[in-house]
């Protein structure tokens, strides 16, 4: 029995990536401390965010998370009944690792520039799932703080904050089935960049060091960067 979840509502969609690898920015060596740099900097690796080359060029993991206030429309329809509205307590929340978040941050290098990419708006997603009987449990990947914050070192700042506590609405699963996007219709109202150098202490423990810039780099999609 197939079965069509809906989602409307408020997404996030962030990625993280080590531009630092990306030889177009030459960032190795670079001091970067004045606002001009780093403004210059951020509309370079925007650029290549929008057009899409930094994923093919970079390490990259990108999430898209919802929190449950967020979501404004949840409903679902199958073959024994029409579309009507559900809560998220019809769904269980298995804890999501995050191990490629933390993958990518321990392979950076010393230097390495990290750059934090976060998307905001309106999105509306159809799911479609497989199911084996109407009463079967669905669930959804979870990133837990309470779980993870101990056992993830690096990720205790910003950079985590973004995913922290929010699920991921393509997850959407069964014990047996994996959902397929039926069609994802995103409208990013508000997009934002944070840039993080990589360190390293005497013992040779790495962190990431945010690259101090007035506020953040907020970015209206609707208007220019400048304003």
């Amino acid at each position: 029995m197939e079965r069509k979840i809906t989602i409307e509502g408020n997404i996030s969609v962030v990625s993280l990536s080590n531009v630092g690898t990306f030889e177009e920015f030459n960032l190795e060596n670079e001091e970067i401390n004045e606002e001009s740099e780093i403004k210059n900097i951020m509309e370079e690796i925007d650029a290549y965010a929008q057009s899409g080359e930094l994923d093919a060029v970079t390490d990259v993991c990108t999430y898209k998370v919802m929190n449950d206030e967020d979501i404004e429309y949840l409903a679902c329809a199958d073959e024994e009944s029409e579309e009507k509205e559900i809560s998220m307590e019809r769904f269980q929340l298995v804890n999501q690792t995050l191990k490629p978040i933390k993958n990518l941050l321990t392979k950076a290098c010393k230097g390495d520039i990290i750059y934090l990419r976060k998307e905001q708006g309106k999105a509306n997603i159809i799911l479609s799932l497989e199911m084996n009987n109407s009463d079967e449990a669905m669930s959804f990947s979870y990133f837990d703080c309470s779980t993870d914050l101990d056992e993830y070192d690096l990720l205790r700042e910003s950079y985590y904050d973004v995913v922290c506590d929010t699920f991921l609405p393509e997850s959407l699963a069964t014990q047996e089935n994996k959902a397929t996007v039926e069609n994802f219709v995103f409208e990013p109202q508000i997009i934002y960049g944070e840039l993080y150098k990589v360190i390293e202490n005497e013992e040779g423990l790495k962190s990431l060091q945010k690259i101090e810039f007035p506020g953040y780099y907020f970015q209206d999609a609707q208007r220019d960067i400048d304003e």
